[in-house]
């Protein structure tokens, strides 16, 4: 592996196989990258033109310092696990906004943003997704019409009424299920959350198990876990 500062100084990164190893063809990392770009200080890489246009659309100051943070940290992750330097990780977007690895095209990639959280995760070609969340509080009850269809609403009522205290981190499960699989689509929330039916009975279990989603014909074996309060949901298309 190539080395400069960037690799050199992966501070509070976090890498985990997934399930270990139950979810085959996706290496997904994990990242405080805010934590991480306030400890290299001066050494921090400097933005692309397109991420520095970006940036600068942003009007709260602290938004746009956390966004920089999580543009660079997901170069240098994808830099470290490619053996690249990060300056030569190339990440250009498809017409529907869904990344692609220029100079590694045979390798599908898939980045997810949450507060000071950043979410990597590397394919082997098959269309993936990948989605963060951190818990907040939020009125869920508001928010199922936008994102569940009828049937499936209800059904999450019904769980939130026999499990009221795990109601909160159901929702962040059931919707990071959601963006990881619309994402690995290739369409993202353009296609809309309602056309990915995910069974909720299970979204209280400690351990999640491995769910199978199928959307438009293809199938995608979906993981979802918690780290502290932050959720996550990985997708990848079955063979």
């Amino acid at each position: 592996m190539k080395a400069d500062v960037n690799t050199s100084n992966l501070q509070r990164l976090q890498s985990f196989q997934i399930l270990g190893g139950q979810l085959k063809g996706i290496e997904a990392t994990l990242c405080d990258s805010s934590t991480w770009a306030e400890g290299l200080t001066d050494s921090l890489p400097p933005l692309r033109e397109k991420e520095v246009e970006r940036v600068a659309k942003l009007r709260d100051s602290e938004v746009a310092k956390r966004l920089r943070a999580s543009l660079v940290c997901g170069r240098v992750i994808i830099g470290e696990r490619l053996g690249l330097l990060a300056n030569e990780v190339r990440i250009t977007r498809s017409s529907e906004g869904a990344p692609r690895l220029e100079n590694k095209p045979e390798r599908s990639v898939s980045i997810s943003r949450s507060a000071n959280w950043t979410l990597v995760a590397l394919g082997d070609g098959r269309a993936i997704g990948a989605d963060v969340e951190v818990m907040r509080t939020l009125d869920w009850r508001a928010m199922l019409g936008m994102v569940c269809s009828e049937p499936e609403a209800k059904a999450f009522l019904t769980l939130a009424e026999r499990e009221p205290g795990e109601a909160q981190r159901a929702f962040f499960t059931l919707w990071t299920i959601k963006e990881a699989v619309l994402k690995a689509t290739g369409h993202g929330m353009r296609a809309g959350a309602k056309s990915v039916a995910v069974p909720v009975d299970d979204l209280v279990r400690r351990v999640q198990l491995l769910r199978e989603i199928e959307v438009a014909g293809t199938v995608y074996i979906v993981w979802s876990g918690w780290e502290a309060d932050v959720a996550l949901s990985l997708a990848i298309a079955r063979d």
